[in-house]
């Protein structure tokens, strides 16, 4: 398939306590996998976060430990882009986040909302897109579609059973945003997931613009 391959999901162990491989080395798996750059996704929730340290500005500097860490492996033909993996105060779900910087994160408080209701507001003011990970796995809530703008079809966790097929099928059914992702924590054999960018991209913004306008293709996968 024709574009740039990016995988959208990934946690690293520098930033998150789920996560068993460092940034250089999943940079360096990716590179040899053919993928064009990484979507970091690392854990953002009041839990994880209580992990980081004691002010918020220690937990954000630990958030974003991972990412910083796998920018460093970053080439002309391979991108590192800041996205998180953010879970609300009202359950266990996770939700994909895309479209922000480092200062983004640094200057609001990213751990203290509700819910994705509560949410919807502050990502429409700022532009983020916002997609529900793995929705049909156990112990998630479907979510109603007006607060999200896709959800996630292909989720590669291999210690998990995400009905990926229930979840393609309800995003064709009310017609939602499909985003695949391997959701890295540590196997560095897995059948990852992604997206084909119909152009080369190299920021978080540029991402949220792509998603928002459907300028991609899904990665070939069972669904």
């Amino acid at each position: 398939m024709k574009g740039y391959l990016f995988d959208t999901h990934i946690h690293t162990k520098e930033a998150s306590s789920c996560s068993r491989v460092y940034a250089e080395d999943i940079v360096k798996r990716y590179k040899e996998l053919g993928y064009k750059g990484l979507c970091i996704t690392d854990h953002v929730s009041v839990h994880q976060f209580s992990r980081h340290g004691e002010s918020y500005e220690e937990q954000v500097e630990k958030y974003l430990s991972g990412y910083r860490a796998a920018k460093k492996f970053e080439d002309e033909n391979f991108h590192i882009i800041l996205g998180m993996e953010i879970r609300f105060l009202e359950n266990d779900n996770d939700y994909l986040v895309y479209g922000f910087d480092e200062d983004f994160v640094k200057k609001h408080d990213m751990i203290h909302f509700k819910d994705p209701e509560e949410f919807r507001p502050f990502a429409n003011e700022h532009n983020l897109i916002v997609f529900q990970a793995h929705p049909f796995r156990t112990g998630m809530t479907v979510v109603d579609r007006e607060f999200l703008d896709g959800v996630e079809v292909y989720n590669g966790h291999g210690d998990h059973n995400s009905s990926n097929d229930v979840a393609y099928k309800w995003a064709e059914k009310y017609a939602l945003r499909k985003l695949s992702g391997s959701d890295f924590h540590g196997n560095l054999s897995l059948e990852p997931g992604g997206v084909f960018f119909e152009e080369y991209l190299t920021d978080s913004y540029q991402v949220a613009e792509a998603l928002r306008n459907n300028k991609y293709n899904l990665k070939i996968f069972e669904k």
